[in-house]
């Protein structure tokens, strides 16, 4: 049994590695560039980085945020990335311990880092996002199933009384996945521009990228939990949504220029990350909510 001092140091030790290679991606992946060839290099001199020159956080702060070669500025994105990664580590590694959930959460939360980052520079969702947790899903469900703890769902047969057991992580992708499809589709048509300049540009009101990441995200973390992650997705999206466009308008008074489109995938990450580290007691807090809602 590991001190918990020791095994939070060694889950940011490896998490603070991982969100290194975290930032590979978040650069190389919507340039659809391969996130291992060539090796890490600075992107303004092209300079091969040595091995002392990428150690995660510390190297950052003993170059003083500064390429050794060139000098150039070195983004806080990168120290940032790899900080929250290993805390993440921390955080899941403290709420699941050594576990068949630790390690799939912490593969599945450094997915959503991606997600997170690229998404709100690029406004995409890589695939290899929702892949990967239809992947970690399907994994920790056999993991559990092979340790003969594996709670399966039963999904009962429309007109019989028979019921179909069936894994988490498949009922979970199947129907977060439909949830999402559903309500793109239908958006898509209620939000619909009558202008035909505009109806050229038009994307619908939510990208085919957040219909995948919810089946990922319903994959790992079951349906009710993904459930609840999105009402905190849509909250969040809401409050900040409102807020964002206040300061807008008072930019624009001004003439200062303010960024108009807010994408969704960083609050379903966001959600996803909650439910993560807070379940069950968020499911808790939802089931009184739901509770005081049918009463009143």
């Amino acid at each position: 049994m590991l001190p918990i001092w020791f095994g939070s140091l060694i889950a940011f030790v490896y998490g603070a590695i991982v969100g290194s290679f975290l930032n590979v991606c978040i650069y190389r992946m919507p340039a659809d560039k391969s996130i291992v060839n060539p090796p890490s290099h600075c992107p303004k001199c092209d300079t091969r980085l040595r091995g002392w020159d990428n150690i995660p956080l510390i190297s950052f702060l003993l170059l003083g945020r500064k390429c050794r070669y060139c000098k150039a500025p070195i983004s806080w994105r990168y120290f940032s990335v790899e900080l929250l990664t290993g805390l993440l580590w921390v955080a899941t590694y403290l709420r699941y311990g050594v576990s068949i959930d630790v390690f799939a959460y912490v593969l599945f939360i450094s997915a959503l880092l991606i997600a997170f980052f690229v998404d709100l520079d690029e406004f995409i969702i890589p695939d290899q996002v929702w892949i990967a947790g239809i992947v970690i899903g399907v994994g920790k469900d056999i993991a559990h199933w092979v340790a003969g703890d594996l709670r399966m769902v039963s999904i009962s047969v429309p007109g019989t009384p028979m019921a179909i057991p069936l894994p988490p992580s498949i009922v979970g992708a199947v129907l977060c996945f439909s949830l999402f499809f559903l309500i793109a589709y239908v958006s898509y048509y209620a939000f619909k521009p009558k202008d035909k300049e505009a109806l050229a540009e038009y994307e619908g009101a939510m990208g085919g990228g957040d219909v995948k990441l919810a089946a990922g995200i319903g994959a790992v973390v079951g349906l009710w939990p993904a459930l609840v992650s999105f009402f905190i997705a849509v909250l969040l999206g809401t409050i900040i949504g409102l807020t964002h466009l206040a300061l807008r308008a008072r930019a624009e008074k001004r003439g200062v220029r303010w960024r108009t489109e807010i994408p969704f995938g960083p609050y379903m990450v966001t959600g996803a990350l909650a439910v993560i580290l807070l379940w069950p007691e968020l499911g808790a807090v939802w089931n009184a909510w739901i509770g005081l809602v049918a009463t009143g």
